[in-house]
């Protein structure tokens, strides 16, 4: 009686070239193994690049990541030394369904490891995909402010103390399903996070440091 058809094939965990088949040739370890795989990984080959596609990145133009902040981003408060430039960001269009955007610039290592948030800022239009540096100062700047650790609803430049290692800034974009004024002015990060729980479609940061 004949074997049925995937008991035919001898099969080498360690060989990197295939099973070894009696009368078919060429087949490959997945084909042979379960035809059901060999159909998923061509699903998945071809959901991939689309995918890909869909990547939604955020990026500060001219400057790669983990990169030392310049003074100009420092707070321009007494003794930090900067002029409170936020930095200039871009991004590519968020997924369909995207009607507006929100940033938080967040340093996990300030305040002894509590954290310092020092921008938050939501209701950009979904037209928007970058931003020139220095508009988190300004109140021109579209959409409204969130309230920062400072108490300030515009970006607070970073200042951490003299002699500590280089702290990181956290900055995060949200692309949200949410309309630009769906959202009061005045939000702290934790309730952003909370109003947009449900609401973001995808998400994307960059990470700068900064020393004195």
């Amino acid at each position: 009686m004949p074997l049925p058809r995937h008991e035919r094939y001898s099969y080498s965990l360690q060989a990197d070239d295939g099973p070894t088949a009696q009368g078919a040739p060429g087949m490959t370890r997945l084909t042979s193994l379960n035809p059901w795989l060999a159909a998923l990984a061509v699903t998945l080959c071809v959901q991939f690049p689309a995918q890909a596609q869909e990547r939604f990145t955020l990026s500060i133009p001219g400057v790669s990541d983990n990169r030392l902040f310049t003074s100009a981003a420092a707070s321009d408060a007494p003794g930090c030394g900067g002029k409170n430039q936020s930095p200039a960001l871009s991004w590519n269009a968020g997924p369909a369904g995207t009607q507006s955007y929100a940033i938080v610039m967040h340093d996990p290592d300030g305040q002894k490891g509590l954290g310092v948030d020092h921008w938050i800022h939501y209701g950009i239009k979904a037209t928007t995909h970058q931003i020139a540096a220095g508009v988190g100062a300004k109140s021109a700047f579209e959409g409204v402010g969130g309230t920062n650790s400072k108490g300030n609803t515009h970006y607070m430049g970073p200042c951490p103390p003299v002699g500590d290692s280089a702290h990181h800034y956290i900055i995060q974009i949200y692309a949200l399903d949410l309309a630009p004024d769906a959202l009061p002015a005045g939000l702290t990060r934790a309730e952003l996070m909370e109003k947009i729980k449900g609401h973001v479609l995808r998400n994307s940061s960059a990470v700068r440091r900064y020393h004195r």
